[in-house]
């Protein structure tokens, strides 16, 4: 089939879009997966579980798939082999908790492209699936510097910025815009979303250093975009500014960086960006993953 489309293509030079095929039981990660790829150009279809995966691919050609393994009716690996004994050899890509696979040797005799586990990071996968298809990857993991049997190292999307970028997500536009005035005249590129929805397109498009993420937003409160950068990148540093009162213990039961209550105190706020934005990976890491630490309480705010 030919899907001829106005979309600009996700390769240049090819003649269409490229269409994928995303099987996953858990409709939030359906939902992410689904919106990072269509952001990144590609068109997608989204099914609940490895049956409708099965019966899609009856239907129409899909130049790749992502699917999750423990799925209902068909699980993910069962699908792969239903597929390979049909004789089908798009790229497959496996995103998963869980995998029953005893090896290498697996993944070739089902000609997996790349096992990814869960949690990942998003914008390696979307790396991973870019390299898939054009043919670059035979057998690939995510979190490895280098792709076995492939002499492609993963890298990101695209080349590092020399400015650190800081999404700010804020209904109120005069909050954001003074916000973005005084990063930039700090050195660091701002970014705006009016709302919960657009902050999460920005973070799959744009890789930020950091959010500042206000809690009244349409279109998905500050939680509710929390909890899917959460899954985006679980590293990436997120400062809560809200004038919502009563929310600092929430913002430490789900692991926030930092909270500050508005209005705010800017000199503060920045100290706390700088920090974060130039704190090491490593550093990082032991900290969240403490069982001491506490989301930091930015400025003289009462709980």
């Amino acid at each position: 089939m030919n899907y001829q489309t106005d979309t600009p293509s996700i390769f240049p030079g090819s003649e269409r879009v490229q269409k994928l095929l995303v099987a996953d039981d858990n409709e939030d990660m359906r939902r992410l997966l689904s919106q990072a790829l269509e952001v990144h150009g590609f068109h997608v279809k989204a099914v609940s579980d490895g049956e409708q995966a099965w019966d899609a691919l009856q239907l129409e050609h899909y130049d790749l798939i992502v699917t999750d393994n423990d799925m209902p009716r068909l699980a993910g690996i069962k699908l792969i082999e239903r597929i390979r004994n049909a004789g089908m050899h798009l790229p497959i890509v496996v995103v998963s908790g869980s995998f029953a696979l005893g090896g290498a040797h697996d993944y070739r005799r089902l000609e997996i492209t790349a096992m990814i586990p869960k949690p990942f990071d998003l914008w390696e996968f979307l790396t991973i699936v870019k390299l898939s298809l054009r043919g670059a990857v035979r057998t690939a993991t995510a979190r490895h510097e280098t792709l076995p049997n492939a002499s492609v190292k993963v890298s990101p999307l695209d080349a590092p910025a020399t400015k650190r970028r800081v999404l700010i997500a804020d209904d109120d536009e005069f909050v954001r815009g003074s916000l973005a005035a005084v990063l930039e005249s700090e050195g660091y590129l701002a970014e705006e979303a009016s709302n919960g929805m657009e902050a999460v397109t920005l973070a799959i498009k744009n890789k930020p250093d950091l959010v500042l993420l206000d809690l009244n937003m349409p279109q998905a409160d500050g939680w509710t975009a929390f909890s899917q950068l959460d899954q985006i990148k679980p590293l990436l540093p997120v400062i809560i500014i809200t004038a919502r009162p009563n929310q600092y213990k929430e913002a430490v039961r789900v692991g926030v960086d930092a909270f500050m209550e508005k209005p705010l105190d800017i000199s503060v706020l920045m100290e706390a960006v700088k920090r974060l934005t130039t704190e090491e990976e490593g550093r990082h890491i032991n900290r969240i993953t403490n069982c001491s630490f506490v989301t930091e309480l930015l400025g003289a705010v009462a709980v």
